[in-house]
């Protein structure tokens, strides 16, 4: 009798530890405060605000990229921002937010010769940083989708 209520004493031990590492093995991801949407909107603003402005404001948005991925300075950065239109603005839309990886649909409003505007639909993925638990801009994309070697296996297969 002792005996197996020793047995069936281990075995919940036994059951409660498998069920703490299956736990373990998944562990969930805290998001940032500052939700991805938050960070594309101010990314955009700096951008505009840049056009206006100067470099000061495209300066800040740089510091929203993950610029070690994307394999930019911020010199680079800067001589892209300038290549923007006047007038440049952006609409922010929904996230779409999968694990470590979100991405922002934005529709930017661009001048048109003809007078006005025109809307051009997009989106911009952005990386949660792990260390300072905040997301930044995959500003170049690298990270989203496609790896580069995978894009390059495939641009040389259709050059053939």
């Amino acid at each position: 009798m002792i005996l197996n209520d020793k047995r069936a004493f281990i075995g919940s031990i036994l059951f409660a530890i498998a069920l703490m590492a299956a736990g373990c093995s998944n562990p969930t991801v805290i998001l940032p405060e500052k939700g991805p949407e938050v960070v594309a909107k101010q990314f955009y603003e700096y951008i505009s605000e840049a056009k206006l402005r100067g470099p000061t404001p495209a300066k800040e948005a740089f510091k929203l990229i993950d610029s070690k991925t994307a394999n930019m300075d911020e010199q680079r950065f800067l001589s892209i921002i300038k290549l923007y239109p006047p007038g440049f603005m952006a609409e922010i839309g929904k996230a779409e937010i999968n694990g470590t990886q979100a991405v922002v649909a934005i529709t930017f409003k661009m001048p048109s010769t003809f007078g006005g505007s025109y809307d051009v639909k997009g989106s911009i993925p952005l990386n949660l940083d792990k260390d300072t638990n905040s997301w930044i801009i995959d500003f170049t994309g690298d990270t989203y989708g496609m790896s580069k070697e995978e894009f390059m296996a495939n641009k040389s297969e259709t050059s053939q």
